[in-house]
């Protein structure tokens, strides 16, 4: 129980650290290192035999390959908005 814990600990902090780098910072490839990391550890886990390839094992990979993934792409349309917010108002400004 305890590891259960300490995962979905692990995994909101790693949500939390990709969410900042998605919105905040100019370049997408930053916010691609968490998921492009969990990427290339899934694939060696199961490359090594460590964790069976089943389909009860696989299933929450997929799950967390998939959603972190997913959060880059939110993350950077949140960014592109924000940004385009930020020249309306600069453009009212100058109409003004």
């Amino acid at each position: 129980m305890i590891d259960l814990i300490i995962g979905f600990a692990i995994a909101a902090i790693l949500f939390i650290a990709e969410y900042i780098l998605c919105t905040k910072l100019k370049n997408p490839l930053w916010g691609g290192i968490i998921p492009m990391f969990i990427l290339i550890a899934t694939t060696i886990i199961f490359a090594s035999g460590r964790i069976p390839l089943t389909t009860r094992n696989l299933f929450p990979f997929v799950i967390l390959n998939t959603s972190f993934f997913g959060n880059w792409g939110t993350g950077r349309d949140k960014y592109k908005k924000i940004r385009q917010a930020e020249m309306d108002k600069m453009k009212a400004k100058d109409i003004l």
